[in-house]
């Protein structure tokens, strides 16, 4: 579906466009880190929430590697976005993508759901217990296997490696779980 505007609203967003390549240009400049870049305000984000009940937690700026560590625990974080339903007021569940050929075996794995519009961390899941955590890898490892299989049947999957743990698997399967609430974010420790 396309969606073209006219040209006041384009020259509009390009003054937005400007203001945030300015922002932009002065944290890389001082940090040498591109806010612009994959899911590094995402990151951010969480972080703020994270912080407040394990300060050791830290961020991973580099492209590959973790995406956080924790002590010497490392880190696989993923983010989805979401609508609230206009009906209910009720945020849908997520799903978090993985790459089938990426590293997808860590020992703590966090979760979070976004609002689509405002960007605001709706939920997260921190997952260190070693149950939870084998939840998460077999249904991943599983879900690379079904991949695999798919490739070795037709080569054309191979361009797409995407695989998905539902958020639905975490609501209903996760064992032992904490709820908290940390700037209007409901942080599920499990």
């Amino acid at each position: 579906m396309a969606n073209y505007l006219d040209k006041s609203a384009l020259t509009e967003l390009d003054e937005y466009r400007k203001k945030i390549f300015a922002l932009r240009e002065e944290a890389y400049k001082k940090f040498e880190i591109d806010l612009l870049d994959n899911d590094t305000l995402s990151a951010l984000s969480m972080h703020e929430i994270i912080e407040q009940y394990d300060p050791e937690y830290n961020i991973n700026f580099a492209r590959n590697g973790e995406d956080g560590k924790s002590g010497e625990v490392l880190i696989e974080q993923k983010a989805s976005r979401v609508e609230k339903k206009k009906k209910t007021g009720v945020y849908p569940n997520a799903s978090f993508q993985f790459h089938a050929q990426g590293d997808i075996e860590y020992d703590r794995y966090i979760f979070a759901t976004r609002d689509r519009v405002t960007l605001d961390i709706i939920r997260i899941y921190d997952i260190s217990n070693e149950d939870n955590v084998k939840l998460v890898q077999d249904h991943l490892l599983g879900q690379r296997q079904e991949w695999e299989d798919r490739c070795a049947k037709d080569k054309k999957y191979m361009k797409r490696d995407v695989i998905v743990l539902p958020e639905d698997l975490l609501v209903e399967k996760l064992v032992k779980s904490k709820k908290q609430i940390i700037n209007d974010c409901e942080v599920i420790k499990a």
